[in-house]
């Protein structure tokens, strides 16, 4: 075996470790923790090489590789490793991909001499390892994360590797065609990756498009059922105590009779007043029209009231039928509570106010809530942020209601006054 031959052997060695290696990696199958694997994975398919090297010799080695190599570590992977379909083509497929810029390098450096094919073999083979470790350490850990993606996010980035590979065969391995082709083959190949690139570029928007409007919705279907829970202990605790008016009934008319009787006539009217103020304030207070409204908006000016809290509430919009009212609930109890939870902060009481007005405008719904604040809010592209845990989400979901109906929403703060605004 002369210098070029050993040279070419070590090459084509190499290339199989490379590719071995890298797609076990992107698979999630690290070397640190199956050494015995890899080495028996790399032992056999270098024997399998080794064997139809000599046998078939290098071309007709060239030309059965995606059967002798490729198809059985797909295999190897999907049934050995257990990894998805998906997820195996693009292992095997991708290390194909990556196994180019070795090649390239290898085709760089064998131009300054006048493309020397040992040149070529030997600068490819030196930046195996250096290429395996970039791999490893910077793609493989990106390309591990789609396994936790669903089956039509790894379809789509497995078509691209696949169409580089059934082209690259077609026309550099078993024909010549990308090279005595001509502007033609040329042309087919810039034409095909151009429309491959907004095809898959297509799909990706409206999938990525699809999501975001599921991942909106979950938002929105989490906090409806949060606020309907809320609004479910609110009439219970409005039921209960009916239910305890109810069974006292019969002592208070005892006690008012007794009264009368003994003519006790101020007594009688002040146990009266006083009956009427406790019914009075477990009350639901009538803003509008719409019962639901209503039930939330008394059930929060309850809570800010109780807490020492400023209201004042302006109900003068009427037409509701548009909106679902759970939507409608919903972006209230969120704006009313991070607007009770900022007047909280303040620590004198005669600071802390709310505002309320909802109002209609050119058969718009026009929402305007005004509180006072002492932590100065944070502020990310125009949305308020909170990074404290189980806080954010009210804001995101106020959001998802406007945007829902195609409304337009602001958020402000400045001189210690916080307004959220919003017409849909």
């Amino acid at each position: 075996m002369n210098f070029a031959t050993l040279c070419d052997f070590i090459n084509y060695g190499l290339v199989l470790f490379f590719g071995i290696v890298v797609s076990l990696y992107l698979a999630d199958f690290p070397f640190e923790d199956h050494k015995s694997f890899y080495t028996l994975t790399i032992c056999g398919f270098g024997i399998v090489q080794i064997l139809f090297y000599f046998i078939m010799g290098e071309t007709n080695l060239y030309h059965c590789y995606p059967l002798l190599i490729h198809l059985p570590l797909f295999l190897l992977i999907r049934f050995g490793l257990h990894r998805n379909l998906y997820m195996s083509m693009i292992a095997v497929l991708s290390a194909y991909l990556l196994c180019t810029p070795r090649k390239w390098f290898g085709t760089l450096i064998a131009s300054f001499f006048d493309y020397n094919p040992v040149i070529s073999d030997i600068a490819s083979s030196l930046i195996t390892i250096p290429l395996l470790f970039f791999v490893i350490k910077i793609i493989a850990p990106y390309i591990i994360k789609l396994k936790y993606e669903n089956k039509t996010t790894q379809m789509l980035l497995f078509l691209l590797p696949l169409s580089y590979y059934i082209l690259e065969y077609i026309f550099t391995v078993y024909t010549d065609l990308l090279y005595t082709g001509g502007a033609v083959i040329i042309d087919f190949l810039d034409s095909f990756l151009v429309l491959l690139y907004f095809i898959l570029s297509m799909l990706t928007i409206e999938y990525a498009s699809q999501r975001s409007r599921t991942e909106r919705d979950n938002l929105l279907f989490t906090t409806v059922s949060i606020q309907a829970k809320k609004e479910i202990a609110q009439l219970s605790d409005s039921k209960k105590q009916a239910a305890i008016y109810r069974h006292d009934l019969r002592h208070h008319m005892n006690f008012i009779q007794n009264c009368i009787q003994e003519q006790k006539t101020e007594e009688a009217l002040s146990y009266i007043n006083e009956i009427c103020t406790t019914l009075q304030s477990g009350a639901i207070q009538k803003y509008c029209e719409n019962e639901s409204v209503n039930l939330i908006l008394s059930s929060y000016i309850e809570k800010a009231q109780a807490l020492q809290i400023q209201t004042t509430i302006s109900v003068t919009a009427t037409d509701f039928s548009r909106f679902q009212i759970t939507d409608l609930c919903s972006l209230l109890s969120n704006a009313l509570e991070n607007a009770i939870h900022a007047c909280t902060q303040i620590t004198y009481p005669e600071g802390r106010y709310i505002n309320l007005k909802l109002y209609e405008k050119n058969e718009q719904l026009c929402i305007n809530l005004a509180n006072s604040y002492e932590e100065e809010p944070a502020f990310e592209n125009d949305i308020p942020i909170s990074h404290k845990s189980g806080h954010g989400f009210g804001v995101q979901s106020m959001i998802s209601v406007v945007n829902k109906y195609s409304g337009i929403y602001g958020f402000f703060a400045q001189n210690g006054e916080f307004r959220f605004q919003a017409t849909f």
